[in-house]
């Protein structure tokens, strides 16, 4: 009869995935491994290199929409590791539980690996109550989401009615940053690698500060808007 601890045994190796969208004002997905670090030493795991995924909203895209996420999966598999492991649930997905249970699948069914939280010992995942935990994170994450938009809609409408700017300060793009959109996009890239290869030459992913990183960093739409002359 096999015993939790004889699964615990098997799992020998895991890849971080770090994940941040850009709603998150400066957030370091490193700090994310402040949790994990810990979580895998407790569990008798050893953590690859980690797969740092900044702008990928948990709310819009599913995880197999990421590219980064397709990267840490890959990793993980020529690494011969036993699965992805993420800080929490809505690190990993914040479209609701059928969203969440479906991708936890569908990791193992594409890539035979398993999905670990590090908010949760190895020896609850696959358990009821550790199952019955992510389902309750996974739709409050949703429900987060909502009341979060509707909040912002709300505050952004009445600040127009007040006859106030709405939105972040302008950020112009230099000629030198509309040559790299452009060859970019002439290589089929998409606006959010080209927005975060925009932000890196501008060196927003060196910087500690999160007030003086949000400066520096641009978001996919509002590369997008400029290029399309409508920012």
């Amino acid at each position: 009869m096999k015993t939790n601890k004889d699964s615990a045994r098997k799992v020998s190796s895991v890849v971080p995935y770090l994940r941040t969208s850009t709603d998150d004002r400066g957030q370091v997905p490193e700090r994310q491994i402040e949790v994990i670090g810990p979580w895998a030493h407790r569990e008798g795991l050893v953590l690859l290199d980690a797969v740092i995924d900044e702008g990928s909203s948990a709310s819009k895209l599913n995880p197999f929409e990421r590219p980064k996420f397709i990267e840490a999966c890959k990793r993980a598999v020529a690494e011969r590791a036993v699965g992805i492991v993420v800080e929490c649930t809505d690190r990993f997905s914040r479209q609701g539980s059928k969203i969440d249970g479906w991708a936890e699948v569908e990791l193992e069914r594409r890539f035979n690996l398993k999905l670990f939280r590090a908010d949760k010992t190895v020896n609850e995942h696959g358990s009821l109550t550790g199952d019955m935990a992510d389902n309750l994170r996974a739709l409050l994450g949703r429900e987060w989401v909502k009341t979060h938009a509707s909040k912002v809609k709300s505050g952004m409408s009445k600040a127009r009615k007040d006859g106030k700017r709405v939105g972040r300060p302008p950020k112009p793009l230099t000629k030198a940053e509309v040559e790299l959109v452009n060859a970019m996009r002439a290589d089929g890239e998409g606006w959010r690698s080209i927005a975060h290869a925009v932000s890196t030459a501008r060196g927003a992913f060196k910087v500690a500060d999160p007030a003086r990183r949000r400066a520096l960093t641009v978001s996919h739409s509002h590369v997008r808007r400029v290029m399309e002359g409508r920012a």
